[in-house]
């Protein structure tokens, strides 16, 4: 084994990135990476099915489900309330709603690895919801979100997601969406449109086909972050048709597939504005390897250690079963 003075250094200067539309301020230091650790990261523990929540009879089979995939008992997709929620229509200053996806019912499978068909599935179950939830008037925010390792937030290990609808928008979300209509207003063109066809061409672009691009973007907050982006303008993921949804299905098994293959924790997640009816949707996917510390909590200013250029070579040299 090599000694740490004998190793390659990156002699890659920082620089840094902006994204007005996003408001992002963002260091992509490479040298960082190769900072030494004393540290060692607590490892998720294994759960068992006996112990999981989710592996319940009452879940499994007794559960009256907001939308299920499979007949009762055989079910391969169900949506559940959730018991904890934060918002809820019995919250008259926090009006929502909280749901789980239980995205498959076998307690010792993970979402990277269930075929391309069952990822579909998981997907037809966020339009169901997101159709049915939008029909509320006072709803005028959906998120779709999962959260996989300790490290990004999750509670349980059973494969699941969730879907949080509000009846507000957050405040960042309402600047993006208007930052986006003065872009359209300026350069005449959607900058997620003109965004995917700049990126399909340069370092950063990971895979794309005939509906879906995938990318890291210029200037990521997280090592890895990728960006899933339908060619097409859609506004939601309910507008994608059967080829699209084939299309995402596919992206997501590719970089989720990476990220479990590394051991890299990872959320994933997708905003859509009902007030808005000309959002170009697109899904995010922000692996959790690094910690944000002084640095970034004291300044807001955020230090990648992954260029997005070496991120994308990294997803690009992989491939699934």
């Amino acid at each position: 084994m090599k000694r740490a003075s004998q190793k390659k250094r990156n002699t890659t200067p920082s620089e840094v990135r902006t994204d007005e539309i996003h408001d992002r301020f963002v260091i992509i230091a490479p040298k960082r990476h190769e900072r030494p650790h004393d540290l060692i990261q607590q490892e998720d523990r294994p759960v068992s099915s006996q112990e999981c929540p989710f592996c319940q009879d009452e879940v499994l089979i007794h559960t009256t489900p907001l939308y299920q995939d499979g007949p009762k008992g055989k079910w391969h997709v169900k949506v559940i309330q959730n018991k904890f929620p934060a918002v809820s229509p019995d919250f008259p200053k926090a009006y929502g709603y909280q749901e789980v996806v239980l995205e498959t019912p076998r307690h010792n499978k993970e979402f990277a690895d269930l075929p391309i068909a069952h990822i579909e599935r998981i997907l037809r179950a966020y339009i169901e919801r997101t159709r049915t939830l939008a029909e509320d008037k006072k709803i005028k925010y959906v998120l779709i979100f999962k959260n996989k390792g300790g490290k990004a937030g999750a509670s349980l290990v059973h494969a699941h997601s969730q879907i949080f609808a509000a009846g507000f928008l957050p405040p960042h979300i309402v600047d993006k969406l208007t930052k986006a209509q003065q872009y359209r207003i300026t350069n005449g063109v959607c900058y997620y449109c003109h965004l995917l066809s700049e990126e399909e061409k340069g370092p950063r672009h990971i895979l794309s086909d005939d509906h879906t691009v995938v990318f890291t973007p210029y200037a990521s907050i997280y090592n890895y972050e990728t960006w899933i982006i339908p060619r097409h303008h859609h506004d939601n993921i309910s507008q994608l048709n059967k080829r699209e949804l084939r299309s995402l299905a596919r992206a997501l098994k590719h970089i989720t597939s990476k990220l479990d293959e590394e051991q890299i924790p990872y959320n994933f997640y997708l905003h859509q504005a009902i007030t808005d009816e000309d959002e170009h949707f697109y899904l995010r996917i922000c692996p959790r390897r690094s910690v944000w510390a002084g640095v970034e909590l004291g300044s807001r200013l955020i230090i990648n250690s992954v260029s997005p250029e070496d991120a994308a070579a990294f997803y690009r040299n992989h491939t699934f079963k």
